[in-house]
């Protein structure tokens, strides 16, 4: 198949004409090995699905790992009604994740009792517990949910949880990634107070993301070299390049 440049949503390298990102997917993964929860949040267009989507691909051929990667963008406003409507929402995205897993399928389908956050918050290290390897959540969209209490709610279940894991006293998802254009520590603004908001993020456990997921002159050469080979044209590709 003949590729193509993509100016919108998720590139993938056998469809389109794409700079190589393997390196930055090998920096996010050391963030993932090292049981990082972290923010990607940039503006739009800036390849933050595209490094998410190669991130999973990538994890899926790691026996230790298994990928839970989905977005919140397609969230309707009834979901956010009440916990249970939440949560149902968040089971369904998690069944379209394990589709081709009939033990995990079944186990969903028998979780018609959690119906708020703290069952959540214990069912959520059984699913873990019976993965049985390192699983890393990973949400797109956030923004979409940002304004929401529920989803705040959802985050703090989270990051209690992560610090019960870093004890010893829980069982939960080795990492969490989430994406957006804002940071999520700022997102608590939109909820409450400026003092509280300052001091009461949902996510104040997140790790710094310093991967530039931005491209150097010399990352795009190799791009338009692969073009130029494919299509049989000729340009002056360090120049294009810059």
């Amino acid at each position: 198949m003949k590729k193509r440049f993509n100016y919108r949503g998720v590139c993938i390298p056998e469809k389109h004409d794409m700079v190589d990102i393997s390196a930055k997917t090998a920096q996010i993964f050391q963030k993932v090995r090292q049981g990082e929860y972290f923010v990607i949040n940039k503006p739009r267009q800036y390849g933050k699905t595209t490094a998410v989507y190669m991130l999973n691909t990538f994890l899926k051929t790691q026996q230790d790992y298994v990928p839970i990667k989905m977005s919140f963008e397609g969230i309707g406003s009834d979901s956010f009604k009440s916990e249970s409507a939440f949560i149902d929402a968040f089971l369904l995205r998690l069944k379209g994740v394990f589709s081709l897993s009939r033990h995990l399928i079944e186990f969903i389908d028998a979780s018609a009792h959690v119906d708020n956050i703290n069952k959540l918050d214990i069912w959520l290290g059984q699913l873990v517990e019976k993965i049985g390897v390192k699983t890393v959540l990973m949400i797109d969209e956030v923004d979409k949910s940002c304004n929401n209490q529920l989803f705040m709610d959802f985050l703090g279940m989270l990051r209690d949880k992560y610090l019960k894991y870093s004890a010893g006293e829980d069982i939960t998802f080795h990492s969490v990634i989430l994406t957006g254009v804002h940071d999520i520590k700022s997102l608590k603004i939109k909820l409450r107070s400026d003092d509280e908001a300052r001091y009461n993020s949902p996510w104040n456990i997140a790790a710094d993301f310093d991967v530039d997921l931005s491209f150097s002159a010399v990352e795009i050469a190799g791009m338009l070299e692969e073009y130029a080979a494919a299509q049989q044209v000729t340009m002056d590709i360090p120049f294009v390049a810059e």
